[in-house]
């Protein structure tokens, strides 16, 4: 006959497993192990901007490119003064003037 060994098992070992077993089922539920976030690695946080966004960015920097004072139109425009040949088109200012009149005013009435 064959000597067969025997094994005994303690009931402390049930319970082992059955805290295996349920941390198991509890992952499962969870999802995936892909899903689960590195608890390892430091949390960052993250921006994500829009096309919308981005491109006002864009248009921000080209404006910021463009000079405040156009200064050689400046120049010209003194230089013109000072010889006396500086020339106001009336119709023009006015008619400026008046579009610039209604807008605040369309403006003012819309509350803007």
């Amino acid at each position: 006959m064959e000597d067969l060994e025997t094994m005994e098992i303690d009931k402390n070992q049930g319970i082992q497993v059955d805290a295996y077993v349920k941390q198991v089922q509890d992952n499962n539920k969870a999802g995936p192990a892909a899903e689960q976030p590195d608890k390892s690695a430091p949390k960052t946080d993250t921006v994500v901007i829009s096309d919308a966004a981005k491109r006002i960015l864009e248009a921000r920097a080209q404006l910021d490119e463009i000079p405040d004072v156009r200064e050689e139109k400046v120049a010209e425009l003194r230089n013109q003064v000072q010889t006396g040949t500086y020339q106001v088109d009336a119709e023009k200012a006015a008619d400026k003037l008046l579009k610039e009149h209604l807008r605040n005013a369309v403006d003012k009435e819309l509350d803007i």
